[in-house]
């Protein structure tokens, strides 16, 4: 039996499966002594033979256990009755290993016929094979499986393996930052655990040991330790090191360093690399992964916790299921040292894990090899090659090729070139990207199916690299050299040299350039150039091609010129010469002779700047040339200096006391020795004389009054001597008093007005400082204008105390300032001249008439009863606005939430916020929630802890505001506690936990479904005619609900405004002529009033009111109920014409005003003569429609209960002029609430 598997992350080992299972395949019979007999379906096509692998399920540490045989059969003894097995059975093929069968058992089960079948667990404790030596192949192979808990004595001996040939045996191991100390000693315990069954010699197996990071390090040759001893103490005493993981790089230095004979490698030896890490590359390691597998090089991959096992499956040696390896942490790689020992046993001895190849296949014909490889198109960078194919065609063919003496590969790069993979039937390749002038090894190896052939290995050497050609120069200037030539094939830069032709020991100088061209500048006039380019690619370099070059010359210079002159220094330029000029020397000399100067500039300039000079002087101005060589030209010219300048800018600033400041702009920028003040007062006054250092701008006269003025005169002399002219300023002194009476009051939450009386002196501007009260936040300042004497402070906290000072500026200073304090307000006013602290939300949101039709979603309608307008919000309104425009942060917790409202048919069923405060991700935070579905009104709003807390109202009260009609409502929310008026009627009251605080920033919404998520979401449908929060929780008991026309009965609120002025004097225009009667018709109603005033009529809407008689263009019969109250005039546009069987347009349900208002049955104006009224309904269907409208709204008022059996009106007195048209009394022009 052999072992072989890769250990699972819990450190089990498991067998790789390629198929799937087919346990059907499979039987299994227990025999005496609880063996266990197993046979399966023989498979169909060649076959090797078969694997049979037998292991426990748990209980025993896990070690997997196998048999080969050729028969489809197989026994098994030592098992334990009472334990759970895994039974696999393998078909061994030229490729690799197929799954046949795989079934899981329990002796016990087995015995009483029932098999159990359960899933795949982790194995359990191990179970080492004890063979049963079987003579004859061809019989049925057994084994006996002893627990390793079992005595010792039925346990095997100690595994050692000592290989028929030499082995060269290389672990390349991970010394990497991720590892660490405690880790990298586990992993030396797992190699010396993995080295220490072989038999070590010069011999027998040598090994060699690298560790790598950053840069591999070979620790020991295969050569150097010649005992186990030795070998196992170096392990002890590796050191680890540290750094990246560089795999790629760690094995191309196995490859160039570690398997050469001069490092022990051994040419008859069995070549095995083994790789242990714990992580992936960070540079490219397949490249060398297959060139050490395409030079016979076995190996073995083990990876451990965050390894890249798609990477090492890559790097490792076929079959992987055999030399790839991993673990999921480091203190398992103990169980995995001797499955990989007898691994690698195994494959140096020739042996296949899965059979004895000598058994189990037949013998193979040598694999054949190509021949005449020839070498031909040779370049600096590529050569092709060709060869005469093998007599069998392979699969392909691997080119493998490198510097026969080892150099490094282009670039400098330690990474070997990667091979080249032509297809089997192709006889010749190419490579490029080589160096030129090198000498390269390179093989040619068929690969076949069942192996890899002989290779057939040359020797070709690249052409050197060509030169450049054709060297132009292209531009010459006496400064540069611009030169041009023909690129060189493969090179990849060009290297030029230049230095002067006839240089004695001066240095010449060198460039690298991408391209065929080069610009050499900096360079001598009117000189000779040596030149030489050379090709470059990588480290190799073509013979140089020169050229001589010669610089233009420079000419003398001239047009000599004077810029910039001041008292005491100037600019003098001239043009360049054309000559090389080595020096410029500038010399000057005053007219007099009492002054001069030299300075000397590089040749290579056309200026210099002249100086100190004096000021108001002549001087000549001599500019020579130093040419090479000695020779020389000078050019002349003359300049006078400017007169020294005087202070300007003259200031005042009056200081406490008899002191005042006086500050001056200086004269000049260097040169001033001292100033000279003098003052003197108007008059007899004595003068008073003061110099202060040149260095200073101001000084601080003293003894100064108040009552006289003052001549003030400043002067400076310069270093030279000279003196500037003097500088007056006439100064009088002037008050400096403060503004008085400084008042401070909150015009908003976030706003002072800072009022002052202005003093009598003539103010420039005032000076405004504010902050915290209590010092905490920083200091502002603004500047107002002298004229003003008031501002507004923007942008302030709410409800906060601030402290301002104010300070007049004068034109000689500034005065004292005087200070107050003040606090900005909690709540805005609700309205103008108004003292009631409040938001009027219905403003903010724009729902005013000057706004509203500018949003979406909203209509206005005028109200009958008084100036209120009434929004329509429809369900695409959306109505959002930010909180910091409303400034809700402010609110107190004591507060009143009061709105006027009225819900349409069309309005959801489901909850909606009328309105709420959201956070910026739309979480709400406060608001009130109506619920059409539930007839409820919940008030939220979320604790100091951010916990959403909730008051929900379901009364019958709060059910009266789903019906359809107006009602006006209260949220007052307390401390402690939530109120809810209807109808300025008290109906419950809940208690409420602490509110916290709002959020600054977020949202204000009306109308949003209570389901809706982000910013965009369908609203609610509505009317709303008010919406304000008042800054008080006790607002519900002081307001009369003067908005309901209910409250105007008792007298305490005033009376709604006339909607318009009507003229009763002048008769109205006849109405046409009405429609012809049918014969079917209902009999002619009766006549209508005769319009005597000239109004319009608005459309009513109705309310549970009687309807009125038929006009008499509407043909059909009297109406028997009684006629409708006469509706309020308006002088805005004429009434619809009616749509039912009467006259006057069918009303469209409650209007703003809730339960309507009742008025008298009195006679109603007579109106104009009215429209053509369009067809109605079937006088059946509209007689019940009315009623039952009627009867509806009644119940839920409750406000008119003799409704329907009011007795009719009696008729009207015929009018003294007949209109054939409707009458405008009978027509349903009606305000809002009635019918």
């Amino acid at each position: 039996p052999s072992l072989q598997g890769t250990p699972n992350p819990r450190g089990s080992v498991l067998t790789t499966c390629s198929a799937s299972l087919a346990s059907g395949r499979l039987r299994l019979a227990v025999l005496p002594e609880d063996r266990l007999q197993m046979k399966w379906r023989e498979s169909e096509g060649s076959s090797l033979g078969y694997l049979v692998q037998v292991k426990p399920m748990a209980g025993d540490p896990e070690q997997e256990v196998m048999l080969t045989t050729k028969t489809p059969k197989a026994t098994v003894g030592g098992l334990s009755p009472s334990k759970e097995y895994a039974v696999q059975i393998f078909q061994l093929t030229g490729s690799g290993s197929v799954l046949l069968a795989r079934r899981e058992f329990v002796i016990e089960d087995l015995k009483s016929n029932s098999v159990s079948s359960s899933g795949w667990r982790p194995l359990g404790a191990a179970l080492e094979p004890t063979p049963s030596h079987l003579a004859d192949p061809d019989l049925e192979p057994r084994v006996a499986l002893a627990s390793s808990q079992d005595p010792p004595a039925l346990a095997g001996p100690q595994f050692r393996c000592t290989p028929p040939t030499p082995v060269d045996m290389v672990f390349l191991v991970d010394g990497s930052w991720s590892i660490g100390h405690s880790h990298f000693q586990q992993v030396k315990d797992f190699l010396a655990s993995v080295i220490e069954p072989f038999e070590i010699g010069p011999d027998r197996v040598q090994v060699g040991l690298t560790q790598y990071s950053g840069a591999p390090q070979t620790e020991w040759d295969l050569n150097a330790l010649d005992t186990k001893e030795k070998v196992l103490a170096a392990v002890r005493s590796l050191r680890y090191r540290g750094g990246n993981t560089f795999t790629g790089l760690a094995l191309t230095h196995v490859l160039e360093r570690n398997l050469k004979p001069e490092a022990g490698l051994r040419p008859e030896a069995a070549k095995l690399v083994t790789l242990v890490t714990d992580g992936k590359s960070q540079d490219d390691a397949r490249t060398a992964g297959q060139a050490l597998k395409s030079l016979g090089v076995h190996v073995f991959a083990v990876g451990v916790k965050n390894a890249d096992e798609a990477e090492l499956r890559l790097l490792a040696s076929q079959p992987l299921d055999l030399t790839v390896h991993s673990v999921q942490d480091f203190p398992q790689l103990g169980a995995l040292a001797g499955l990989l020992s007898r691994l690698i046993c195994q494959k140096v001895q020739g042996r296949s894990p899965r059979g004895d190849p000598a058994a189990a296949a037949p013998a193979l014909d040598p694999l054949s090899a190509v021949t005449n490889l020839v070498v031909t198109r040779v370049t600096s960078s590529s050569i092709h090659l060709s060869w005469t194919p093998a007599p069998q065609t392979p699969l392909k063919y691997l080119i493998v090729w490198q510097p026969s003496k080892g150099g490094t590969a282009r670039g400098g790069s330690r990474m070997g070139p990667p091979p080249v993979v032509v297809e089997g039937r192709a006889s010749s390749a190419e490579l490029h990207n080589l160096s030129p002038r090198t000498e390269y090894l390179v093989s040619v190896v068929p690969v076949y199916q069942a192996g890899v052939g002989e290779g057939l290995q040359g020797l070709a050497t690249t052409a050197p690299l060509p030169p450049p050609q054709a060297l132009t120069l292209a531009t010459v200037t006496p400064r540069s050299l611009r030169l041009t030539w023909q690129p060189s094939a493969g090179a990849t830069e060009y290297l030029v040299r230049c230095s002067p032709a006839s240089s004695k020991g001066e240095e010449g100088r060198e460039v690298r350039v991408g391209r065929p061209e080069v610009l050499l500048d900096g360079l001598a006039p009117g000189r000779d150039y040596d030149i030489w380019v050379q090709s470059v690619r990588g480290a190799e370099s073509s013979e140089a091609q020169g050229i001589r070059a010669k610089t233009s010359a420079l000419g003398p210079p001239r047009h000599l010129n004077f810029s910039d002159v001041s008292h005491d220094s100037a600019r003098v330029s001239w043009e360049g010469s054309p000559r090389p000029i080595r020096l410029v020397r500038v010399s000057y000399v005053s007219s007099k002779g009492g002054h001069s100067g030299q300075t000397e500039v590089p040749g290579n300039a056309t200026s210099a700047t002249l100086g100190p000079l004096s000021s108001s002087t002549t001087y000549t101005v001599r500019v020579t040339c130093l040419y090479p060589g000695g020779s020389s030209s000078t050019l002349t010219g003359r300049l006078t200096t400017r007169k020294v300048p005087s202070p300007s800018q003259l200031s005042v600033t009056e200081l406490p006391g008899d002191e005042v400041r006086l500050a001056w702009a200086a004269a000049a920028a260097s040169g001033v020795l001292l100033y000279q003040i003098t003052w003197t007062p108007l008059g007899d006054g004595k003068a008073h004389e003061v110099s202060v250092p040149g260095n200073l701008g101001a000084a601080v006269l003293r003894g100064l009054g108040r009552l006289s003025e003052y001549d003030i005169t400043v002067l400076a002399y310069y270093r030279d001597g000279a003196r500037s002219d003097p500088v007056s300023l006439r100064y009088t002194p002037r008050s400096q008093s403060p503004p008085s009476n400084l008042a401070l009051a909150s015009e908003s939450p976030t706003s002072l007005r800072v009022s002052w009386t202005p003093p009598s002196g003539p103010v420039l501007h005032y000076r405004l400082t504010y902050a915290l009260a209590s010092g905490l936040g920083p200091e502002k300042s603004i500047s107002v204008p002298g004229p003003r004497s008031h501002v507004t402070l923007p942008d302030l906290l709410a409800a906060t105390k601030y402290r301002v000072l104010v300070s007049a500026v004068y034109r000689a200073g500034e005065s004292m300032a005087v200070s107050a304090t003040g606090r900005t307000a909690a709540c805005p006013a609700l309205r103008p001249n108004s003292s009631l602290p409040g938001f009027d939300l219905m403003a903010a949101f724009g729902l005013v008439e000057k706004e509203y039709s500018a949003l979406r979603g909203v209509s206005m309608e005028p109200s009958a009863f008084g100036p209120a307008k009434t929004f329509t919000l429809f369900k695409e309104a959306q109505l959002t606005r930010r909180a910091s425009d409303i400034h809700l942060a402010a609110l107190p917790p004591e507060h009143t939430i009061a709105f006027l409202l009225r819900l349409l048919p069309e309005t959801p069923r489901e909850a909606f916020a009328l309105w709420q405060v959201a956070a910026q991700d739309f979480q709400p935070v406060l608001g009130v929630l109506l619920d059409a579905g539930r007839k409820s009104l919940t008030y939220f709003n979320r604790d100091p802890r951010a916990t959403l807390q909730e008051v929900t109202f379901e009364l019958p009260e709060v059910r009266r505001i789903f019906f359809g009609s107006f009602h006006k409502v209260h949220v007052a929310v307390g401390h402690s506690k939530v109120r809810l008026y209807v109808d300025c009627r008290k109906v419950a009251e809940r208690p409420a936990g602490e509110a916290g605080d709002l959020p600054a920033e977020g949202f204000v919404t009306l109308g949003r479904l209570a389901k809706a998520r982000g910013p965009r979401s369908s609203s609610a449908s509505f009317q709303l005619q008010m919406l304000q929060i008042v800054c008080s929780d006790s607002w519900a008991e002081e307001d009369g609900c003067c908005e309901l026309p209910a409250s105007k009965e008792g007298g305490a609120c005033p009376a709604f405004p006339p909607a318009c002025a009507c003229s009763l004097q002048t008769p109205g225009p006849p109405g046409p002529q009405g429609p012809p009667v049918s014969p079917a018709a209902p009999p002619r109603g009766d006549q209508g009033l005769l319009a005597t005033a000239r109004c319009q009529w608005w459309r009513g809407r109705p309310l549970p009111t009687p309807t009125g008689l038929a006009g008499p263009s509407a043909v059909g019969r009297a109406s028997p109920l009684p006629t409708g109250t006469p509706g309020i005039c308006s002088c805005v546009r004429p009434a619809p014409s009616g749509r039912g069987p009467w006259a006057g347009s069918r009303g469209r349900g409650p209007r703003p005003w809730g339960p309507g208002i009742s008025f008298p049955p009195t006679q109603g104006l007579p109106g104009p003569k009215g429209e053509r009224g369009e067809k109605g309904e079937p006088p059946s269907l509209a007689t019940i429609y009315q009623l039952v409208g009627q009867a509806c709204e009644s119940a839920i008022q409750g406000e008119w209960p003799g409704l329907l059996v009011r007795p009719p009106e009696p008729p009207l007195p015929p009018p003294t002029h007949l209109h054939s048209g409707l009458g405008a009394g009978r027509r349903e022009a009606q305000a809002p609430g009635l019918a």
